[in-house]
């Protein structure tokens, strides 16, 4: 994997080069303090790994790049003058920043209509054309009123391209190519347990792919969404339905992960300087009730390390908190949070 250990990008390609995960120095991986760690007199040793770091601030960068550039390398991109793609939030946003270094400077992307105006007004100040839709109330890619086949459907235009995050296998390819690679150096080889949030999936079957190829032993563990309960970039096992990868052979456990654990222990997290969305509280949370159900079941040396007596688990942390601030005061109640003193005098209290 290429490096630019000095962290300069200069020249005509400078942009281009900067969002080419495989031209960074590697992203940081964090272990987590043992006062988040409830696990850690169990020698139960758990790292973030940094996927927010990247230029772009979320992991959506990583598939966002490779998505495109495999385009314009097998000439897809001839004659192609704007991106459209179903999503609301990170993946288009990076998808638009990585088109316009190889000249498509117009991205349509489909959002719902209960899209948060936060949200809308992110899709806005990145330059993106936002197409209201209101979806079916149970969506499928082949529902003509779903955002997923509409963006499809537009894409078979000639002057338009629609990337396909949900099917196109350079998603998954992107992570097995740069991340997984980044964990298992970064972990000198010793990871034994990998957790990620199931959205589109990729990060999963990309980081399991090349994981499970150098070690068959890895434990890969997917936290998906509780019935009815919402974190955003994650799916419930509904959802995952209609994702078009084969997502369910690369995950050897799955984990329901409820909204307000999630965001309380992202918030936590953030408050020990691992500042992370509630997407990578989800992973965490996910990780600790894996490791609570195998402790339970007195299994944890299955998958502990015989000459170190550790067991080395890793969650990436997709994006950071800011985007979804007035969440967190929605989902947590009052108590945790600090009081605010002389609150009375306060001129522009929502």
């Amino acid at each position: 994997m290429m490096q630019n250990k000095m962290n300069v990008f200069e020249g005509p390609a400078a942009l281009r080069d900067f969002l080419d995960p495989g031209k960074l120095p590697y992203l940081p991986l964090v272990e987590v303090p043992a006062e988040l760690n409830p696990f850690a007199r169990d020698n139960v040793r758990i790292f973030a790994k940094l996927m927010n770091m990247l230029p772009l601030g979320n992991v959506k960068a990583v598939p966002a790049f490779n998505m495109i550039r495999e385009k314009y390398k097998s000439g897809e991109l001839d004659g192609v003058k704007r991106i459209v793609e179903n999503s609301s939030g990170n993946t288009v946003s990076a998808m638009a920043m990585v088109a316009r270094q190889f000249g498509l400077e117009t991205t349509q992307s489909y959002v719902p209509a209960e899209i948060s105006w936060h949200k809308l007004l992110m899709l806005l100040f990145f330059g993106i054309e936002p197409i209201v839709n209101v979806e079916p109330q149970n969506p499928s890619e082949t529902d003509p009123e779903s955002g997923i086949f509409k963006a499809k459907k537009d894409g078979e235009a000639a002057d338009a391209l629609n990337p396909g995050q949900y099917d196109n296998e350079d998603n998954p390819n992107a992570h097995e190519k740069w991340t997984g690679q980044q964990i298992w150096e970064q972990t000198d080889g010793k990871i034994n347990i990998f957790c990620a949030g199931l959205g589109t999936t990729g990060t999963m079957i990309g980081n399991s792919r090349f994981l499970k190829r150098k070690n068959p032993a890895i434990r890969t563990v997917g936290a998906m969404r509780a019935p009815d309960n919402y974190v955003p970039g994650v799916r419930t096992e509904k959802l995952l339905k209609l994702v078009g990868f084969d997502w369910q052979t690369h995950v050897d456990f799955i984990e329901g992960v409820k909204t307000a654990e999630s965001y309380r222990l992202s918030m936590e997290a953030s408050r020990r300087g691992i500042i992370v969305g509630p997407s990578s509280g989800m992973a965490l949370a996910g990780l600790f009730q894996h490791l609570k159900d195998t402790k339970e079941k007195d299994t944890l040396d299955e998958v502990r390390d015989e000459k170190s007596d550790e067991i080395i688990c890793v969650f990436p942390c997709p994006d950071g908190p800011l985007p979804y601030m007035d969440e967190y005061f929605k989902y947590l109640d009052s108590s945790h949070f600090p009081a605010i003193r002389n609150e009375e005098v306060l001129l522009n209290k929502p």
